[in-house]
């Protein structure tokens, strides 16, 4: 998946597991913005240029482009 910000493929995936509750948290090693994906679309959690002119757009995903840990 692409970043949101930026549009790089270098990233870093932090998946979080508890009971019922599951959520994968991605981080741009190209800019350092972090995003979630929600129902199909990233919900930006860090934008890395919050004053910029150029907002991060969310993009919709297929389930191919989840990460998922076992």
């Amino acid at each position: 998946m692409r970043c949101p910000v930026c549009g790089s493929y270098d990233q870093s995936v932090l998946s979080m597991k508890s009971k019922q509750f599951a959520e994968g948290l991605v981080e741009c090693s190209g800019c350092g913005s972090s995003w979630a994906i929600n129902h199909g679309h990233a919900e930006m959690v860090v934008d890395a240029h919050p004053q910029s002119f150029l907002t991060g757009q969310t993009e919709c995903v297929e389930a191919d482009d989840y990460v998922w840990a076992a």
